[in-house]
């Protein structure tokens, strides 16, 4: 019987048979994964508050032979971010992440790498004020780290780079990034150059040094509009938090003092 012993995130649990919990984990050494902790919901001793969303925790898994599922044998609190349920912004940005990982990352396809990342990020969320443009610049910033990186500073026809002097360039969900003047066609969607370059510089920039992008409030809404449709063209599936946390800030776009919409201006 194999044991795997692992940090990981707890990304969401259920109720399973009469006292079992079944537990939806991002392990650093195991990928995704799901295991069966028994007898969860009738003792508290065995996992004192490991299994609640947002939980980084010290697992031991064992995968029994001819079992259909992984079980959970113990679980040590690492890190507890309970304080995001505490804000509806930031748990609104949490929850979307979290399901970014359970959608996008694949079944036992380990990357410690990106688990760094993940914790990273739910660090940032616990410290920063949440905002739209913070929810959709960890959005963009994971989907580069899952090999779904959109293009935004070169065009993905032909390959010229986009320039704060271009008219108003676009965007192509179909072709998975930007489209200059020459190559804009019909399903292209109008983009300002500077929010395409923008976002190019949130990717490489910390999530905590986003007021520098310089993005007015309708950059916010249209960048937003962009990975909505990004997301259905390129990868298929529409995130079900995406309402959810639009609502949860909806005065929100920006951190730090407010910004006039400059189309309202």
């Amino acid at each position: 019987m194999a044991e795997y012993r692992t940090r990981a995130i707890v990304l969401r649990h259920l109720d399973y048979g009469e006292s079992d919990r079944l537990v939806h984990l991002y392990c650093e050494t195991l990928g995704r994964v799901s295991a069966l902790a028994k007898g969860a919901r009738r003792s508290k001793r065995r996992f004192p508050g490991t299994l609640e969303i947002f939980t980084v925790a010290e697992l031991r898994i064992v995968d029994p032979p001819r079992a259909s599922l992984m079980r959970l044998e113990s679980a040590k609190q690492v890190s507890s971010y309970e304080g995001l349920v505490n804000d509806l912004g930031r748990y609104a940005i949490a929850c979307q992440f979290l399901e970014v990982l359970d959608r996008l990352t694949g079944d036992r396809e380990a990357n410690p790498e990106f688990f760094a990342f993940a914790i990273g990020v739910l660090d940032v969320l616990r410290e920063e004020e949440p905002d739209r443009l913070l929810a959709l610049m960890v959005q963009t910033k994971t989907l580069g780290r899952l090999g779904y990186r959109p293009l935004f500073a070169n065009c993905t026809q032909c390959g010229d780079a986009i320039t704060l002097s271009m008219p108003r360039v676009g965007f192509s969900p179909r072709h998975g990034g930007a489209v200059c003047p020459n190559c804009a066609g019909d399903e292209t969607l109008a983009v300002s150059p500077r929010v395409l370059l923008g976002l190019e510089q949130g990717l490489r920039s910390p999530l905590r040094e986003r007021d520098q992008l310089g993005f007015a409030e309708a950059d916010v809404k249209r960048a937003e509009g962009l990975l909505d449709r990004f997301y259905r063209f390129q990868i298929g599936l529409e995130l079900k938090s995406a309402e959810f946390v639009r609502e949860a800030l909806a005065a929100k776009l920006l951190g730090g003092a407010h910004r006039p919409d400059p189309a309202l201006s």
